[in-house]
């Protein structure tokens, strides 16, 4: 979906900001924009209209950015796709992706990084993660897993819409990264480049950003989503 096909919902507790937001918005030909000062009147929104995007501030009154979402989670209807603004970075982002949000955006930014994040947001996944990352990444993660799915079995790989998380005991840090993972139940290799966007030491567990796939291992790879039609961004 393109941003002149979307109906979008920004929700921020300050008017300024909104009503910039929504002027960008209509510059670039959005289908229709709605707004919301929290995220109470952000859900009155939801219920009454089909929203494709949604922008909300992280901290508001009334209903904050992380409540609003959880409720979303918590309804069972279609999620739109989701993305997070806020000058704070006190967030929980292994809780926010597994929940479905599909990107944060740290205050203050500027128009370009807003609209390209919207776009990728609402874009096929079939037309994203074709192009290499143009700074190759240092670290490598390599690591062997039984299937798909299974949350309770460290063994397993588990997919969402945007990457996914594994068990993995070997040094990483949050950042760019190249992988490959040979899913031996299914005789197919996962390789290809993203971001570390959480790492859990306790647990041995990471969680991973597409950013681009091997030619390879695309077609299986979102067929495997499309079949599993996951909720989160990222699972936990």
């Amino acid at each position: 979906m393109k941003l002149s096909e979307a109906t979008v919902l920004v929700v921020d507790d300050e008017p300024a900001l909104r009503e910039i937001f929504a002027k960008w918005l209509v510059a670039v030909g959005c289908g229709k924009v709605h707004t919301a000062a929290d995220g109470l009147a952000a859900l009155a929104v939801l219920e009454a209209e089909p929203i494709d995007l949604l922008i909300t501030d992280l901290r508001m009154p009334v209903m904050d950015g992380v409540t609003l979402v959880r409720r979303l989670m918590e309804t069972g209807a279609s999620l739109p796709s989701i993305v997070f603004i806020s000058g704070f970075g006190d967030v929980d982002r292994k809780e926010m992706y597994a929940l479905g949000v599909e990107a944060f955006i740290a205050k203050p930014f500027d128009r370009e990084e807003l609209l390209g994040v919207l776009e990728r947001a609402l874009a096929e996944r079939a037309s994203l993660w074709l192009t290499p990352m143009p700074v190759v990444p240092r670290q490598t993660m390599q690591f062997e897993a039984c299937c798909f799915g299974g949350v309770k079995d460290k063994r397993c790989l588990r997919l969402g819409r945007g990457g996914f998380s594994a068990h993995y005991a070997g040094p990483l840090s949050v950042g760019r990264v190249a992988f490959r993972c040979l899913l031996a139940s299914e005789e197919v290799e996962l390789a290809g480049e993203g971001y570390v966007r959480w790492r859990s030491k306790t647990a041995e567990t990471a969680g991973i950003e597409f950013v681009f796939l091997e030619p390879s291992c695309r077609a299986w790879l979102l067929e495997a989503i499309a079949a599993a039609d996951p909720r989160s961004f990222i699972p936990e």
